[in-house]
């Protein structure tokens, strides 16, 4: 049985803390709100997150405001505002 847990966040968040966890994350944006599975999009761009300071540092990144290129390709409006 696979058990899904979700997270709604005002921003963008991927964590190694959070990683197989099986997470759906939700980020309110100004455009609406985005869904992604936390995993997926880790496995997809950790070469990329090991090479920023933050990551280095917190094993953390976030966006305040709006999902970056190319985590927004990973994710997928389900509410338009």
């Amino acid at each position: 049985m696979i058990i899904l847990m979700s997270i709604v966040k005002d921003y963008f968040v991927l964590s190694e803390s959070r990683y197989g966890k099986n997470l759906i994350m939700f980020c309110k944006t100004l455009d609406g709100v985005y869904a992604y599975n936390h995993d997926r999009v880790y496995d997809a761009h950790i070469k990329h997150l090991k090479t920023l300071d933050c990551w280095g540092k917190y094993k953390r990144y976030t966006k305040t405001f709006g999902i970056p290129h190319p985590f927004c390709l990973d994710c997928t409006l389900i509410s338009k505002t």
